[in-house]
This record gives C-alpha cells, structure tokens and sequence, in this order.
C-alpha cells in the first residue's frame, strides 16, 4: 500500500493502525465506512470506550500524515469516516471499474492486494483474507484483458489542485498551530489537544478562508510552510493529566505583539472530558468565539463604521451585522455580501444572502417581498449545491427552507448533516432547535436549545440562543426558564422582537396581564403590525394550527 502526492511524494501512514484504517476505506465500495464497523475491524478485542478513544487518535495521526491534504482527501463526520473519491484515484478501484488498467499497471494473478499489511486483529486479518480471496479470484481474469494506456500514478492519487512546491499566500486572516504541551496523557487522553485545535480552526473557516500552517510537527521542512512568515497569530493547547483529573487550556498569541493575546482553561475528570462531549465541544466553542473576536473584530469595526481601508472578514462580519437588528445594518450586510459573492471570496455567501430574508420576515425589518423571495430560494439552492460540507452555510438555507417556505423536510436533512459535520458549532444547534419547534417537536427542541444556548454563551450573537432556548422552554410549559431565557437575551440586545413576543405570551399565561401588555407594547414599537393576528401566525411560523390557535388564543386575551 502507497499514499502519494500528485508529484509523488510519499505520505503513506506511519502508523500501522492509520495504515489498517486507510486500507478500510480505500476498498469500501463508496470509500466510506461507520465508525462502529472500523472499530470492530481495527480494536475487536477492547470495549466501546476504548476503542472509540483509539480510532480518534488514529484519525488524528492519519490527518497529520496528509498535512495540506487532509481536508480535501478526507470526509470525516460524528457516525462515519471515508475518502473523497472525486479527490482521490485508487487502482484497486481503477482495474475493477476497466480491467484492461490490470495489465497497465503491471499487475498480473500473483500479485498480493495489500503486500505486507501486518495489523494485529484478527478481525481486520478475517477482513483481509476475505477480500485477498476475492482479489485472487478477479486477478485470473484480468490478466488476460488487453493493455491499456498506463495511469500516471497508481496507489491512491491526492488532489492535484494544491500544487506542492508553490508559495502559499495567507488570507486575510492566519494563524499557525504551535506544537502542544502534552503532561501526564495516557492513550485516552493524548488526543485532546490536535481535536481542540483543529475543531476552533474548523469552525472558524466555516466563516472565512482562514490560512492554517501547521507548526506541531518539529521534523516538517520547511517547505509546508512557504509564506507563514506572514501569520497573524499562533495557537497552542496544554494538557495537563493528574490521574483522573484532567486540564485543557488553549493560548492565542499576536505576532506582531510576540505576546500572549489571552489564554482559557477548563479541569473536569477525564470522564466529563471525554465520554459526555458537551465539555469538550462546549470549550472549543468558547474558543472559536474569543479567537473570532480577536482577528474579527477591527475589520468588522472598520466595515460597521463604512470605511473603506482595510478588507472586512466578509462572511463573519455580514452574520454579526444582521443580528445588529437595525435596517441600516441589514442593508449594509447585504452590499458586503453581494460585493463579496461578485469578488468570488468564498462560498458562503450565497447561504448568508438567503439567510437575511429571514430578518426581514422576523423581524420585520426593511419588507421582504416577492422578488426576496425569489431571490432567497435560488441563493439557498446554490448554497446547498455549492457548499454542502460547511455546517453555517446548511444550517442558513435549512432556516431559510423551513422558516421561510415550510419545506420542513429539506430543512430537517440539511440540518442533521449540518449536525453530523460539526457539533460544536451552537450556530447549528441553534437552528436545529428553532427547526424542532416548527414542527411541534417542543422536547427535541428544548433539548437542543439547552445545548446550543451553553456552546454558544460567549457568540457575539449569544443573545439569540437565549431567545431560541425561551422559545422552546415556552413550548414544553416552563415559563420560568423562558422568561429567565428571554430576559436575558433582552439585556444583550433590547431590540429582539422574537424575545419580546416569548415574554409577552409567558406572563401572559401567567396571567401577569401588567407585565404582559408592557412587553407588548414594546413589541409594536419595533412591529406596528403585530397586533394583527395573521401577522402573529406569519411571525411564529408553526406548522401545526393547533399550536398557533393556542398561542394566537393566548395573545388575544391582551390584544383585545
């Protein structure tokens, strides 16, 4: 077994156990396997625990071998793991797809299918004599199929869309990994700090193409690192294990400064750490939105003031200006968004153009007609065939489908993937939730509200979790949690109508009548028409009447 470059360098795993799982996936019919079935292949002999600890690890031992490549070769979510077989040429698939490629290659009825793989399971060697038998059987055919023109690489192929050797130019934004401090790690553990770094690096170029050099590998020529001179910032991770007691902390250094920007730790045991997930996800999620703020925030100061120096992080800064709730904002995020779609910067934008039409339905804010409406549907499908691995951008069209055309199937698909590419992120968890309320799942919605309001406490846009978790708290009858959700998100941002219309229906419910008709006359500031009922049904959205009469029949009690 070989992994080359497309110039035919050798980036074949290391390790025995990364080679084993790349041999898996490169065979499978799709080049996809689930987590579950690799771990029975690869750790038969350990528990669920364990073995899921090792394919992590093996995964991140893996993904450090393709460096540069790793993205764009692997496909790697929460259920399953696979090669991106439009990226990658593999010659078992090759001759079994055109058998005269057998002779091209070489290859004849002796030859072995994974010479000298040694991986000690004996459920991978089952696995391995299975398909050698098969491989056997499809050689003595193939041997007399006639000769073709010869492949101009065999073993598997990485994309020849980053050339080695070239200069890489950072955008607008870097940052480089550091090695990590790693004391006192055991195999569960030594993990960590590669998934806390690369999760805040992926959430964070879910928003912009941020440049990522990878420092953690002392042996790296310097080569992979062309142009890194020019980094903005650099990130390291420190895992300290004491026993059962474990500490993460994350670092962010400014470059121009040589100095440490800040820096955040989280102790819990090794089993809150590892088995829940929450904890974990929940500290990466604190990250990616400290580091957003520290490299965001003055382009998105520049862009908020309408200076034209200096080029604003698009995607970031379009997201944070619609939830500004102001008219004027809103138009400015749509300029920027289209100047940047017309530039061609990132893919993003489509989504996030779509994703406006909602402020204007919700919030009622600049009149959404017709050719909005047009104009959102043809964005969200673009993004949705443009951009179908970044977990902002489905979760935007899957609240534009769901909210804006009641194509509530679409939207639950394209947010269970959006789900399965990225966890940690409480954009996603936040619209999961607004999506489950929709469709009368009031305690799934709850649930996911709960997780998306704690990833997400420290988002510049927290306040709409807040909202999110007051509306679903609402729904399963805990008005306590709501009005203490709601209030809340009034404190961060005292312009958001859709908290104001939760508060207004929980002390309504109360009976609070005084409170009640205070909220709602807050309401009608921002949204004259909202004491008109079939504008009431228009901003709460629910698909099942008997949701809205009872919510529509609760207002009225204060309305009339």
């Amino acid at each position: 077994m070989g992994l080359f470059s497309p110039t035919e360098r050798n980036l074949t795993p290391r390790g025995k156990k990364a080679q084993g799982l790349l041999a898996l996936l490169a065979l499978a019919p799709r080049g996809t396997r689930t987590r579950v079935w690799l771990r029975d292949k690869l750790w038969s002999e350990s528990d669920e625990k364990k073995s899921s600890s090792s394919l992590r690890q093996t995964v991140f031992e893996l993904r450090k071998d393709l460096g540069e490549y790793a993205d764009d070769v692997l496909d790697i979510n929460r259920l399953s793991i696979g090669l991106r077989l439009d990226r990658v040429w593999i010659d078992f698939h090759a001759v079994s797809e055109d058998p005269a490629v057998f002779a091209a290659l070489d290859l004849n009825d002796e030859t072995d299918l994974l010479e000298g793989m040694d991986v000690a399971d004996e459920e991978f060697e089952d696995w391995l004599q299975l398909e050698r038998q098969a491989w056997y059987d499809k050689a003595a055919a193939f041997d007399e199929a006639p000769a073709a023109t010869p492949a101009a690489v065999s073993s598997i192929l990485l994309p020849t869309a980053a050339t080695e050797g070239a200069e890489v130019v950072p955008q607008v934004s870097s940052i480089g990994f550091l090695p990590n401090i790693q004391q006192g790690c055991d195999a569960q553990t030594s993990y960590l700090a590669d998934y806390v770094l690369e999760g805040v690096a992926r959430n964070l170029r879910e928003f912009e193409p941020v440049a990522v050099f990878d420092f953690r590998d002392p042996a790296l020529h310097s080569d992979h690192v062309s142009g890194a001179f020019e980094t903005e910032y650099y990130t390291r991770v420190r895992t300290l294990q004491v026993r059962d007691s474990l500490t993460l902390s994350f670092f962010l250094y400014r470059s121009s400064r040589m100095a440490l920007e800040w820096s955040q730790s989280v102790q819990a045991s090794v089993a809150e750490i590892t088995e829940t997930g929450m904890l974990l996800e929940g500290f990466i999620a604190q990250n990616v939105d400290r580091v957003a703020k520290s490299i965001f925030e003055d382009r998105l100061r520049i862009s908020d003031g309408g200076q034209d120096e200096g080029a604003p992080q698009v995607g970031y800064t379009a997201l944070n200006l619609m939830f500004k709730l102001d008219e004027n904002a809103l138009t400015h995020s749509e300029d920027i968004l289209r100047d940047g779609e017309a530039a061609g910067d990132s893919s993003i934008y489509p989504a996030l153009r779509a994703y406006l039409a909602t402020f204007k339905l919700g919030e009622n804010m600049g009149g959404l007609n017709r050719s909005d409406l047009e104009d959102a549907r043809i964005m969200a499908d673009m993004a949705v065939g443009e951009n179908p691995f970044n977990s902002i951008s489905l979760a935007c069209v899957a609240h534009v489908f769901g909210y804006l055309f009641h194509e509530h199937d679409l939207a639950g698909n394209l947010l269970e993937q959006a789900l399965n590419l990225n966890p940690s992120q409480p954009f996603v968890w936040d619209h999961y939730a607004l999506h489950k309320l929709y469709t009368g799942e009031f305690e799934a919605a709850y649930a996911a509200a709960e997780r998306g309001a704690t990833l997400g406490a420290f988002s510049p846009i927290s306040y709409s979790y807040d909202t999110t978790l007051a509306m679903a708290a609402t729904m399963v009858g805990d008005n306590r949690r709501a009005i203490m959700a709601g209030q809340r998100a009034l404190r961060k941002q005292p312009r958001f109508a859709a908290a104001m219309r939760y508060l207004t229906l929980n002390y309504a419910q109360l009976g609070r009548e005084m409170e009640a008709e205070a909220m709602l006359h807050r309401v009608l500031e921002v949204d004259p028409t909202f004491s008109d009922q079939e504008v009431q049904k228009e901003r709460f959205r629910f698909a099942h009447k008997e949701h809205e009469q009872s919510v529509i029949s609760t207002l009225r009690m204060i309305t009339n």
